[in-house]
């Protein structure tokens, strides 16, 4: 009863306006995409990860296969996946790992592709930054914190800018 009155009460004292919204939502074309895609199964992926040396933090593998593309592809694809630096707003609540996980997630739920996040290595020291894979066993390192000079370039895993991948998630 109470509940009921303080509802009525606000509605005269305050009344607002009911207006409708449109929702802007993303729906992913039809068509899965106008590039490249390969697939390979998660247990090939895991194998030349360990072979690379790269330590894995989670044994959880999200989709039965990974899917990944060109280089050329990636880099057009790059400029969507960084992020400005406003968003660094916070040491440990809102850094590099934040970073690493929205480009990662972005790329799947966007494009469809795998984007693994990385720790390891930087200019900046211990930081997390993304990796993905451009031929078969063939990898690049990118960072999506545009603040960074080499923020949306695709590097070599060993690069004369001192970035080294140590650990993964997918």
């Amino acid at each position: 009863m109470i509940k009921r009155f303080r509802q009525w009460l606000c509605k005269v004292i305050c009344p607002c306006r009911e207006e409708e919204a449109a929702l802007e939502v993303f729906v992913p074309p039809e068509k899965d995409s106008d590039y490249p895609v390969y697939e390979l199964p998660w247990a090939t992926v895991l194998g030349l990860l360990e072979d690379m040396g790269l330590t894995r933090i989670t044994n959880e593998l999200p989709d039965r296969a990974f899917y990944y593309t060109d280089e050329d592809t990636w880099n057009e694809l790059l400029p969507n996946l960084v992020y400005p630096p406003e968003y660094y707003a916070e040491q440990e609540r809102r850094d590099c790992d934040d970073y690493s996980k929205k480009a990662s997630a972005d790329s799947s739920f966007f494009y469809g592709l795998n984007c693994l996040q990385v720790w390891g290595d930087s200019e900046a020291g211990y930081h997390a930054f993304n990796m993905v894979m451009v031929l078969r066993n063939e990898w690049r390192l990118f960072e999506p914190n545009s603040s960074f000079p080499v923020a949306g370039k695709l590097m070599l895993p060993t690069n004369e800018h001192g970035w080294r991948a140590r650990k993964w998630m997918p």
